[in-house]
């Protein structure tokens, strides 16, 4: 790890001792090979990923639904471009796990948010039903559908992702039914903190029925295509009608049943992240809408102010954290909220796809790397010393090095 000094003798214009960085090329093979071990743990049920390597202090050693969906959706787009034998082999497996998970009995069903690894449902206290789950795993089997598709797979597609019978039989179809008749309902963010109805859900939802309607056609379920495209609608309608502000663009969360009772910016990350994990599919909010600009103004704006790391280097890209009342610092509640490698990663990947700006995704691909440990990622890494924090290899860390690299063009 680079030695970040004091935040009074950064400011000072001191500067740090050099240290040899990975390249972007580098990271990414070490960050796919992270991935991967997270994926193909000997302790965990075949077809799952664990959130981080941590056991304890804190224990992500689980399936997050929202996670592994988000990290099997980086390989399906790696798969496209290399077309990996072992690539595919994993995915196969994946998608098997979750046409299985979604008959086990959980608390909440399909918004059931994690599961240990040996494939059961978490049935502690948590934050549920997570909605954005099921939307977001229909997201990424929906892509694997059409590849298959591509490849001559119908009866493999038809056995496993989508056939058009009720009740669901396969995995597409459940997810797709489950968010059609669930999407009015309240449920916990991504934070796993607010329980209301969110931006990022919302969006993640619109997404899966629009692109479910279209394999649904092209697998001759028309009642069911324009079911789907009816309910997208009046999602659309919502996201347009309830989640815009003249001071932060974006509002993150309306409606609240549940609320940390502190968080009243109305700023935070998660709508950067719906953009990006909905892309290239929703036109709905598309990134040169007006108030998405306004939305990454405040961003960061807030960012830069916040910590310590941004005015000390600020020749790097900007470190983003989840808001700016974050009170969880990767170990416990209550404390200050940092700078996290996904949020930073995002939004290089966004300045790749919005216009094409390089050389502003490469700033924030070199602020991750100087907050690195030679290739590894925690979740966090501290606002004032720079240090990394929390959850240890986060596969959602080393995964936004996947996307990001991909989509900004860097990996063939």
């Amino acid at each position: 790890m680079i030695l970040i000094l004091l935040p009074w003798l950064a400011l000072a214009s001191i500067a740090a001792p050099a240290k040899t960085l990975l390249s972007k090329e580098q990271q990414f093979q070490f960050s796919l090979q992270k991935v991967l071990s997270n994926a193909q743990r000997p302790d965990v049920a075949a077809g799952m990923v664990v959130a981080s390597p941590s056991r304890q202090d804190p224990d992500y050693y689980f399936d997050w639904v929202r996670d592994t969906a988000l990290t099997m959706r980086s390989l399906i787009d790696l798969y496209e471009l290399r077309h990996d034998k072992k690539l595919r082999a994993l995915i196969v497996r994946w998608v098997q796990a979750e046409y299985h998970r979604q008959n086990e009995y959980a608390l909440t069903g399909l918004g059931e948010p994690k599961f240990n690894v040996n494939g059961t449902a978490f049935m502690g206290p948590w934050g549920r039903p997570q909605n954005d789950g099921p939307a977001l795993r229909a997201i990424a089997m929906i892509k694997w559908a059409r590849l298959m598709l591509a490849e001559g797979e119908t009866s493999y597609v038809e056995r496993l992702l989508y056939k058009g019978v009720l009740p669901a039989t396969t995995a597409i179809k459940k997810d797709l039914e489950y968010t059609a008749h669930h999407w009015r309902e309240p449920s916990f963010d991504l934070w796993e903190e607010e329980q209301g109805m969110h931006f990022y859900t919302m969006l993640a939802q619109y997404t899966a029925l629009v692109e479910g309607a279209k394999l649904a056609r092209q697998l001759h379920d028309g009642p069911a295509a324009a079911f789907y495209e009816a309910n997208a609608g009046q999602i659309g309608h919502f996201i347009l009608t309830n989640f815009t502000d003249a001071t932060v663009g974006l509002k993150v969360t309306t409606g609240k049943v549940a609320s940390l009772g502190y968080k009243h910016s109305g700023l935070d990350v998660a709508p950067l992240l719906a953009l990006l994990h909905t892309w290239p599919y929703q036109k709905l909010i598309p990134f040169t809408h007006k108030q998405v600009k306004v939305y990454l103004g405040a961003l960061l704006e807030d960012a830069r102010t916040s910590h310590t790391v941004n005015r000390a280097y600020a020749n790097l890209g900007v470190a983003i954290g989840r808001y700016p009342e974050d009170r969880y610092d990767g170990y416990h509640t209550g404390k200050v909220g940092n700078p996290w490698f996904l949020s930073t990663l995002a939004l290089g990947e966004f300045y790749c796809l919005q216009r094409g700006d390089k050389a502003l995704a490469e700033k924030q691909f070199q602020r991750v790397l100087f907050h690195s440990d030679n290739g590894h990622m925690s979740e966090q890494f501290n606002r004032d010393t720079g240090f990394m924090q929390g959850a240890v290899d986060l596969t959602w860390s080393h995964n936004a090095v996947l996307t990001a690299m991909v989509r900004c063009g860097h990996v063939r």
